[in-house]
């Protein structure tokens, strides 16, 4: 009654089975994962260690690592354990869904021992990046890119002459006064053949003395009156005709002279171009109290928040936004006697991936090194992540609480809520720190010439994206601040001794693709008058002696191109009005009589 056989063949298989789980199987999904995460992060995914098991559909992960894409060198991400459950019934048909996941040991911006840049296998894979248009040419800098003047270099110049400041510098002044006085003597030549072509003088009082002669000799019989008042009228409309044409000749030269002088004035503000291309290549530049505070605090604020607009970026291709609701409405035209392909929309079942829940911990005072951003204390959770939103029919929110590793904050909060279950995406998020205490190494304060190496801050920010488009706002408190001045900018030192409790806030705006940000600071109004007596007075001398090598150079050429459009505009206007004077006059004959031929 018993088939042996058939258990035997069981027992094997469920042996092969067991086998193929216990060392092959975990290796398998384990490189699955990493290059399918890779390819969506573009930076390498490690996994230390994965577990599967079968029974059950559970996953552990131990030392997870998400390389940042900007910095080959480090994690953006490091998790120490990971585990999750998956549901059942969704995976028979082919859907990912995490019924719930701990997150344990978490930390952000943690160094990697191998470079995270994607092999070139997966390199080849990556779909291109999408275009981020350029800043138009003349908008105002980024914060990113604040930058404060080496006033080391203020000694050295001073021991050179303006000249030698100029020193391979073509002036932009000097090649326009030079393109300026060809036009001049282009306008020159042109006139003077223009001149040429018009009526002269003498064929002006020719054609009047004509005029004048015609008068004295009217006839006395009436048969010739029609002849002699016809060429009367042609001898009038002859001087008319002159005097039109000198007419619009005058007005003409008015125009192109009245252009001329205009274009002249452009010389003052190509001075002072030329002024900040000298101050630039001299590689000094007249820093604001806002380039100090941006340099001192504001450029590392925008780097965060660029790096945080990045990643949210790539989650929001994996998060596509639904239909709006103008869309869902619109009726579809179809021609008459045609046939339409209906498609119905998904609207039951499973997205393709659904993290249904995810709770985050940490063990107390996990910290790998100084740096690195760890937790004494950390609870919370996420909700609803999914690649379908609209399937889903929820947004996704999340909320985390907790105090940093070593008493560096009392207590940090992120928080928000992604909803794009119809388009456009309307995503809030919100942060607050409270008592953070900032304490940077002495010798990493030499990356910049001024910083801010000690003090306690207070962060409260939100941002709201709408579609594409941004409105945030952080506002920082720092309390009892501490800034190093390196050599380079080694005359602020003074500037910052007495520095007291300010705010700066960062304003977000503009697009996903272009974001912009503005700072305003109430530190400004503390370090304007010191920076006014500190650097305006130092290089006031420097900034003196190149305006006036500027002037030496430029004024001699402006003068000879004044002059020259002087005298052509004399030359000209004296033609044309001697001219033009002669051609207006009324002619009388010798018995002073006024022609009777009718005047045009």
């Amino acid at each position: 009654m018993i088939r042996w056989w058939g258990i035997a063949a069981f027992v094997v298989i469920v042996a092969i089975i067991a086998v193929f789980s216990l060392f092959f199987l975990d290796n398998i999904i384990k490189k699955i994962i990493e290059e399918r995460a890779s390819l969506a992060v573009g930076a390498r995914v490690d996994i230390g260690d994965l577990r599967f098991r079968i029974f059950g559909l559970s996953f552990d992960i131990k030392n997870l690592q998400i390389a940042d894409p900007e910095q080959p060198m480090r994690n953006t991400v490091q998790v120490g354990s990971l585990a999750f459950d998956l549901g059942t019934a969704p995976l028979l048909k082919k859907k990912i869904v995490i019924e719930r996941m701990q997150v344990v040991d978490l930390a952000w911006n943690t160094p990697r021992k191998t470079s995270g840049v994607l092999p070139a296998r997966l390199e080849r894979k990556l779909e291109p990046p999408k275009k981020v248009s350029e800043k138009p040419f003349g908008t105002e800098k980024r914060l990113e890119d604040c930058i404060l003047p080496d006033f080391s270099k203020l000694t050295d110049l001073k021991k050179l002459s303006s000249q030698d400041l100029l020193t391979g510098i073509n002036l932009t002044s000097t090649a326009f006064l030079g393109d300026y006085q060809k036009k001049v003597a282009a306008a020159k030549a042109s006139w003077e053949k223009r001149i040429a072509s018009l009526p002269t003088p003498e064929k002006i009082q020719a054609d009047i003395r004509d005029l004048q002669s015609l008068q004295d000799q009217r006839p006395k019989d009436l048969s010739q009156l029609p002849a002699y008042l016809e060429k009367g009228k042609a001898l009038q409309q002859k001087l008319d005709d002159n005097r039109k044409t000198l007419l619009s000749a005058q007005q003409e030269f008015q125009t192109e002279m009245a252009s001329l002088k205009t274009s002249l004035k452009e010389v003052e503000k190509l001075k002072e171009q030329d002024f900040k291309t000298v101050m630039g290549k001299a590689g000094i530049h007249t820093p604001s109290a806002t380039d100090l505070v941006c340099v001192l605090f504001g450029r590392n604020l925008a780097l965060k928040v660029d790096s945080a607009l990045a990643w949210y970026r790539r989650l929001s291709g994996f998060m596509p936004a639904g239909i709006s609701k103008e869309e869902e409405e619109k009726p579809k035209a179809v021609p008459r006697m045609k046939g339409v392909d209906v498609r119905f929309p998904i609207t039951r079942g499973y997205p393709d991936f659904l993290l249904e829940r995810a709770e985050f911990s940490v063990r107390p005072g996990v910290r790998s090194f100084p740096e690195a951003l760890a937790f004494d204390r950390l609870g919370g959770e996420l909700r609803g992540l999914t690649n379908h939103p609209a399937l889903y029919g929820k947004p996704t929110i999340f909320r985390l609480e907790g105090s940093p590793a070593g008493g560096i904050a009392k207590d940090v909060i992120i928080s928000g809520q992604i909803d794009r279950r119809q388009a456009p995406a309307d995503d809030r998020f919100d942060l607050k720190v409270k008592e953070l205490r900032l304490e940077r190494l002495q010798e990493k304060a030499a990356e910049s010439p001024v910083q801010l190496t000690s003090a306690l801050l207070n962060l409260n920010g939100s941002l709201h994206i709408r579609g594409d488009a941004l409105d945030g706002r952080i506002r920082v408190d720092v309390q009892n601040p501490k800034v190093s001045v390196a050599s380079t900018a080694s005359i602020l030192a003074d500037l910052f001794k007495n520095l007291g409790t300010f705010d700066v806030t960062l304003f977000i705006g503009g697009t996903l693709d272009q974001p912009s940000m503005t700072l305003s600071s109430s530190a400004t109004q503390a370090l304007a008058p010191g920076l006014e007596n500190i650097v305006r007075t130092r290089l006031k001398g420097i900034e003196n002696e190149i305006r006036n090598a500027i002037a030496s150079r430029v004024n001699t050429d402006l003068s000879t191109s004044t002059q020259q459009t002087g005298d052509l505009e004399k030359f000209i206007r004296k033609e044309l009005s001697s001219r033009l004077g002669l051609a207006t006059k009324i002619p009388t004959g010798q018995k002073g009589r006024v022609p009777f031929f009718p005047l045009r």
